[in-house]
């Protein structure tokens, strides 16, 4: 793990992956309070909105297993799943800050999130398993550790700052989004093509290899 945490190009995917996590406990923690308490819907209609952005995540992260099998670039999708990520958030804080809460807005802005979530943490642990890959063990805890890490940081915040507005829970989405983009677009630098797979022209020449 020493190792791992001096490599550069391994911490910065983790780093990308664990502010997307922060995002993704900050809704777990306050979307029910915001469903709920702010919209009035019932624990059953709830848990409809829920399993309903949890199969958005589903269907992105098939998304992303059928583009990487026809050869797009993991640093691609991981950088599409970032910017959907940002995009959602974004459009949840837009929205109380100009129309005020909906129940169908915060619904619409939360599944966007919540897919953009499902293309990043196929491709961030898949690249950071490739840069990692000396030691798989330890790249997978460390990958897995620190998710849960910045989630137990992010979110106890949404209650701190009030119960009578979802904008607290949109503020710390999107504060948790530009982190995964500073660090995917400042450190990790996708277009350096760390832990890509080669061209399909390579592959039929000899064995995979995986670009450090």
């Amino acid at each position: 793990m020493g190792t791992l945490l001096g490599r550069r190009a391994f911490m910065r995917y983790v780093l990308v992956v664990a502010f997307v996590a922060a995002a993704l406990f900050t809704y777990i923690s306050g979307s029910s309070f915001v469903f709920e308490n702010l919209h009035g819907v019932s624990s059953t209609t709830y848990s409809l909105i829920f399993a309903t952005n949890a199969v958005g995540m589903l269907l992105a992260g098939t998304v992303f297993s059928r583009l990487a099998g026809r050869g797009v670039r993991l640093n691609t999708l991981l950088t599409a799943g970032v910017g959907v990520v940002l995009m959602g958030s974004l459009g949840q804080v837009l929205l109380v800050l100009s129309v005020g809460e909906s129940l169908l807005g915060t619904w619409v802005t939360l599944f966007v999130t919540a897919s953009g979530i499902g293309l990043v943490f196929p491709g961030g642990m898949s690249i950071g398993q490739a840069v990692g890959r000396m030691a798989p063990g330890a790249a997978s805890a460390l990958l897995g550790g620190l998710q849960f890490l910045f989630g137990a940081l992010a979110s106890p915040l949404v209650g701190v700052f009030g119960e009578d507005s979802s904008l607290p829970m949109a503020l710390i989405m999107l504060a948790a989004a530009a982190g995964a983009g500073l660090a995917l677009v400042g450190l990790a630098r996708p277009w350096q093509g760390h832990g890509n797979r080669p061209p399909r022209s390579d592959a039929a020449v000899g064995p995979a290899r995986l670009s450090v």
